[in-house]
């Protein structure tokens, strides 16, 4: 159980950069892998984290604004935070607030902290099987056809596979065009645009996604160069 902590805006980057600084690619890279065929969600959570911290922009409260355009915390006073929530939902789902600049801070200072995982062969296999099935999609499929269709290949309910979507999307490997996305730079939180829809299940940039997309072969290889041949 964690304490409630007492942050403001700018703690909270701050805190995101030095756990940022305290991790590595290989490592989350490695676990999110691992976490594959263990199911160990909280070394999944990792990878969506780090994706964002890459091109995060130091930069600190405006005073004229109630909620930062860049990062989207609110307010720059001390704000009491629960970290037994963003915790629970670690384990739980892989992470939820993957934007979240408090939530990338926590969950990489507990990354950095825990024993880093080797993934296995099956793994690796895993996600090649996961890759395939993103790029053989009809052109029209949408991001919730991805979703049941990774049901026949990974063990897991239909809220991780929400998050594992989402986390490629972070960093790049399911790119919709014509939308920035967070591989290349830092997409501001008033940047982000949602589909024209009542209900949206998904965050930017995974809700733009279609099959026509398929797979951005630059960013896996850059956070998996395993499967580079």
């Amino acid at each position: 159980m964690f304490d409630p902590v007492e942050l403001s805006h700018d703690e909270i980057v701050n805190w995101l950069f030095q756990s940022y600084e305290q991790v590595s690619i290989d490592e989350v890279a490695n676990a999110f892998l691992a976490s594959l065929g263990s199911r160990r969600l909280e070394l999944r959570s990792a990878l969506g984290s780090y994706a964002i911290a890459r091109n995060f922009p130091r930069h600190k409260f405006s005073i004229d604004q109630m909620r930062c355009p860049i990062c989207g915390v609110y307010g720059s006073t001390r704000q009491e935070e629960d970290l037994n929530v963003l915790n629970f939902e670690r384990y739980k789902w892989g992470g939820v607030r993957h934007l979240d600049p408090l939530y990338i801070a926590f969950d990489l200072k507990l990354f950095a902290m825990t024993e880093k995982a080797t993934p296995s062969d099956e793994d690796l296999e895993l996600l090649k099987q996961i890759i395939e099935i993103a790029s053989h999609l009809a052109t029209d499929a949408r991001v919730r056809d991805l979703e049941k269709a990774l049901a026949k290949v990974t063990k897991s309910n239909k809220a991780e596979r929400e998050e594992l979507i989402e986390t490629l999307a972070y960093c790049g490997i399911l790119q919709p065009k014509g939308r920035p996305g967070f591989f290349d730079s830092f997409v501001n939180d008033d940047e982000r645009p949602l589909p024209p829809v009542n209900k949206i299940d998904w965050t930017y940039p995974v809700c733009w996604w279609r099959g026509a997309d398929g797979i951005n072969r630059q960013a896996l290889e850059y956070f998996f160069p395993l499967l580079k041949n």
